[in-house]
C-alpha cells in the first residue's frame, strides 16, 4: 500500500513539474523579443525583388507557422500606404510570418515602371513563397493581403499562381471586371480609360499622367482579359473584404459587385463601417495626419489579424 501512495505521489510531482514547465516555455516564448525584420533582395524570376521579411519570435511545431504576401497597390511600395510595417509586427506578435515587397517599377525596384504587369506580380508572389518555404521551410498555410491593385493580384493569383492559397485579404480591390479595372486612371471620363487602353495597345505602352507612370500593353491586356470577381467565386476561399466610405477611385458598381461576390462565399466577411469617413488609402478627411487616419489604421490592422487568426489557425 505504501509503495502504491509512494508511486501515485511521484507521478503527481512529475505531472506538476511537467505543467510549471509548459507554463515556464509559454511564458518564455510570450516574452521573447520579435526578431528585427530583414531587408533583403530576394531572387526572382527577372532579377531581385526588393523585400522585408518579418518572423514571428517562434516558429510553430512541424513548421506550420502561417505564411501572410502583403501586395500593395498600384504605384505604391511595401509600406503599403504606411499599414503594413505595423500590420507585420501585429502579425508575428501572433505567430504568423510576412513578406512585404516592391513591385515592378514600384519602390526600390529597378524594373521599368511598364514592367508593372499581373504576370509579373504573380511571379512575384511565387518567388517570394518559395524563398520563404525554402529558407525558413515554412510548410504552413498561406494567405495574400492586398490594397487596391494588390487586391485584384490577390483575387486573382488562386487561379493564376503556382502555389494553394489559404485565405485572402482584400482592402479596397480594384476588381471592376476586364478594363473596367482601370477605371482609377480617370473615373470621371471612362472614355479617356479606354483611348489610354487603345493607346496602350497600338504603340506597346501609354502614359498615365495622373500617377506619373506609364502602363504597358501587356498589362492593359491582362486587364481586358481578367475577371477578379469571377476568380473568388471559383477558388471559393473564405476572403476579407474591406472598403471606405469615400471610394473616389472606383465606381459605385465595381464596389458593389465585389461586396456581392464576398458575401456570397462561405467563411467570408465584408467590414465596412469602421471606414465610411475614409479615403481609399484609409486615411481621414485632411489626409494623412488627420486624428481619424490612426484609428482607421488600427481597425483595418484588428480586422485582418482576427480574420487570419481565425482562417489560419
Amino acid at each position: 500500500m505504501k509503495q502504491n501512495n509512494k508511486r501515485r505521489a511521484m507521478i503527481l510531482l512529475w505531472g506538476c513539474i511537467a505543467v510549471i514547465a509548459l507554463c515556464i516555455a509559454g511564458a518564455l516564448a510570450v516574452l521573447l523579443p520579435l526578431p528585427k525584420p530583414e531587408t533583403l533582395e530576394i531572387p526572382g524570376q527577372r532579377g531581385t525583388i526588393p523585400a522585408t521579411i518579418q518572423m514571428p519570435g517562434k516558429l510553430s511545431r512541424n513548421d506550420e507557422t502561417p505564411l501572410v504576401v502583403l501586395c500593395h497597390g498600384f504605384t505604391g511600395n511595401r509600406g503599403g500606404d504606411t499599414h503594413f510595417t505595423q500590420l507585420a509586427q501585429d502579425l508575428a506578435e501572433q505567430g504568423m510570418a510576412s513578406v512585404r515587397m516592391d513591385f515592378a517599377g514600384c519602390g526600390e525596384s529597378a524594373e521599368p515602371d511598364t514592367a508593372y504587369t499581373l504576370g509579373n506580380m504573380t511571379q512575384d508572389v511565387d518567388s517570394i513563397i518559395a524563398y520563404m518555404q525554402q529558407t525558413y521551410g515554412l510548410d504552413g498555410p498561406i494567405a495574400l493581403v492586398g490594397h487596391s491593385m494588390g487586391g485584384r493580384l490577390a483575387s486573382l493569383y488562386p487561379q493564376q499562381g503556382s502555389y494553394p492559397v489559404d485565405a485572402l485579404v482584400l482592402w479596397s480591390p480594384a476588381n471592376g471586371t476586364g478594363l473596367q479595372g482601370l477605371e482609377f486612371l480617370n473615373i470621371d471620363d471612362f472614355s479617356q480609360v479606354e483611348a489610354m487602353a487603345a493607346e496602350a495597345l497600338a504603340n506597346g505602352k501609354v502614359s498615365a499622367p495622373k500617377w506619373n507612370t506609364e502602363i504597358s500593353d501587356v498589362f492593359v491586356q491582362e486587364m481586358q482579359n481578367s475577371d477578379p470577381n469571377a476568380a473568388l467565386r471559383e477558388a471559393g476561399l473564405p476572403v476579407l473584404l474591406t472598403y471606405a466610405g469615400h471610394e473616389t477611385l472606383f465606381t459605385e458598381q465595381t464596389v458593389a459587385e465585389t461586396i456581392a461576390t464576398v458575401e456570397s462565399l462561405p467563411d467570408s466577411q465584408v467590414v465596412l463601417d469602421p471606414f465610411v469617413d475614409g479615403d481609399h488609402n484609409y486615411f481621414g478627411p485632411s489626409g494623412k495626419e488627420d486624428p481619424q487616419t490612426p484609428v482607421m489604421d488600427q481597425a483595418l490592422r484588428e480586422a485582418t489579424e482576427t480574420f487570419l487568426r481565425d482562417t489560419l489557425s
